[in-house]
């Protein structure tokens, strides 16, 4: 791709940013959802694009057929992951799992940071999409936490675990928009989260009991929040990203209640035991009344994903992969894009779709044969899914394809010059709230990361920076800011019966939100500028 496009003046930068203006507007002023502000906004991309940026029809139904298989490698999963989650919410085995981690921990603190810090994360890793609000949010209030405050802490708890969340639909959009390789910006992205991990830890403890119980839990905090930055990165090391938040939240789980198991916490303050007793675990749904028969879905997602990264089974499908291959391209003045052969090319034997496929037969057919399944389980969930993920596939389409006609036409490098004209040597500090913006706008850190992170990628280029490390920081801040999207807080208030009162809750999410994003960037810019990151 070269330099030559665009000039950088202020009538081009206006021109650039109407689709992304457009798109803040139709969501914040007009309150569209995702799908209508989405097609607005790629009109307006293409509409610009032919009358002032040089490009012709071909160029943009090149760009917006890009858009649609980019959207396809991240959709599948969406599908996969959610129809998934939907088959064991109908033979009743989320509410088994949920119940059997509430049972376990009787101490406030130890169930805020189990149950709303580590285990959200899990429920985020495995289906994401409001999910974790949704399910972790009504057990918070069933331990007697107030509903407001419930629904607070699961919002600010679970944003850690978003990136690589919803089998990692986030992390994998992020490194398909940049074109930065796998192995390279995983490892880092993993290693920069352990500090948003830990902050997120403090901030649910400082919501459950104030500054008492951030004294009191500091320790556990610390020692769980390394436990599970640990288990990040390791699976992201190895190859696994899709499963790195799910296996990161057990290890949380697991590494809470031992601390709370050897006292580590100190004394209980207060008595919220949990409104749950053990008989109401096992005989809440006959149909799928052990913990391990219900989970027995995602012991196999993370088995099969683990067996996907041994050398010669990866070695046997590196031919089997799907992808389109696009000519070069270039506009009146002068701006080209490479071509690119299997562009988001799918492995048929790595990508998480197939994997998920795969482990929901098995479970089938255990199912069936253990007398677990439940007649009309199977299209009830296909029908649910339909319904969740239609708006959510419209809009992130539409939303690829807007950028991807901003990148191949110059937009986006021009918006990226700019910025880092007017921003400099402190971009990294604010690179994370752009990232906060983008999921705050759509809900969603899968959208953040589509509509800016080539941008983020080209202000990095424009000032000379390392663009890993801005890459991360970018989908490290969509994914704080899902504790104060609106869609997720109108998820959280609605189940626990706040409805109508989402400003009470986000009044509590946003100082968190903010603060946590901010000390987030200030470690972009020492990572940056002090260690010359890459």
């Amino acid at each position: 791709m070269t330099s030559v496009g665009p000039d950088l003046n202020f009538t081009n930068v206006v021109l650039s940013f109407l689709p992304i203006g457009a798109l803040l507007v139709t969501i914040l002023a007009f309150k569209w959802g995702a799908p209508r502000a989405g097609a607005m906004s790629w009109l307006i991309a293409v509409v610009v694009a032919l009358i002032f940026f040089g490009a012709d029809a071909k160029l943009v139904g090149i760009a917006s057929s890009k858009g649609l298989s980019l959207s396809l490698f991240v959709l599948m999963i969406i599908w996969t992951s959610v129809f998934l989650y939907n088959v064991i919410d109908q033979l009743g085995g989320i509410e088994v799992i949920g119940n059997t981690m509430t049972r376990l921990v009787k101490d406030p603190l130890g169930q805020a940071l189990i149950v709303g810090w580590a285990f959200s994360g899990f429920m985020q890793g495995v289906a994401g999409f409001g999910v974790p609000v949704a399910v972790v949010a009504p057990l918070l209030v069933l331990m007697r936490f107030s509903p407001a405050k419930a629904a607070a802490i699961v919002l600010v708890g679970h944003a850690w675990a978003v990136t690589f969340g919803s089998l990692g639909s986030s992390y994998y959009t992020i490194q398909l928009v940049t074109e930065i390789d796998g192995a390279v910006i995983g490892p880092h992205m993993a290693a920069v989260f352990a500090f948003p991990i830990v902050l997120t830890g403090f901030a649910v403890a400082h919501l459950q009991g104030g500054m008492v119980a951030l004294r009191r839990g500091a320790v556990a905090i610390l020692i769980m929040g390394v436990c599970m930055a640990a288990a990040l990165w390791v699976v992201v090391f190895f190859g696994a990203p899709q499963i790195a938040s799910i296996v990161s939240g057990l290890v949380g789980c697991g590494a809470g209640w031992i601390l709370i198991n050897y006292g580590i916490m100190g004394k209980s303050v207060g008595n919220t035991s949990a409104n749950i007793e053990k008989g109401s675990v096992e005989g809440s749904n006959p149909k799928s009344s052990n913990f391990h028969v219900a989970f027995l879905p995602y012991y196999l997602v993370v088995g099969f994903s683990i067996m996907s990264q041994i050398p010669v089974i990866k070695e046997f499908g590196t031919n089997l992969v799907w992808g389109l291959d696009y000519p070069a391209t270039h506009t009146q003045l002068g701006y080209e894009v490479d071509a690119q052969a299997d562009y988001a090319r799918i492995r048929l034997m790595g990508h998480p779709a197939p994997l998920i496929l795969l482990s929901l037969a098995i479970s089938h057919i255990f199912f069936r044969v253990g007398s677990h399944w439940r007649s009309g389980a199977g299209m009830t969930a296909l029908k649910n899914t339909y319904s969740q993920c239609v708006p959510t596939s419209v809009g992130v389409g539409t939303m690829v394809m807007m950028a991807l006609v901003m990148t191949d036409t110059g937009m986006t490098v021009l918006l990226g010059k700019a910025i880092a004209n007017g921003t400099g040597v402190v971009f990294p500090i604010f690179s994370p709230y752009i990232g906060v913006l983008g999921t705050f706008m759509t809900g969603s850190n899968t959208n953040s990361n589509i509509m800016f992170g080539a941008l983020q990628l080209e202000t990095a280029n424009a000032i000379g920076i390392g663009t890993v490390t801005v890459a991360s920081i970018q989908s490290i801040g969509g994914s704080l800011g899902s504790a104060i999207a609106p869609a997720k807080v109108l998820v959280g208030t609605a189940i626990v019966g706040l409805s109508g009162r989402e400003g009470e809750v986000m009044r509590q999410t946003i100082p968190y939100c903010l603060i946590i994003v901010l000390l987030t960037g200030l470690l972009a810019w020492v990572i940056v500028y002090m260690f010359g990151a890459i």
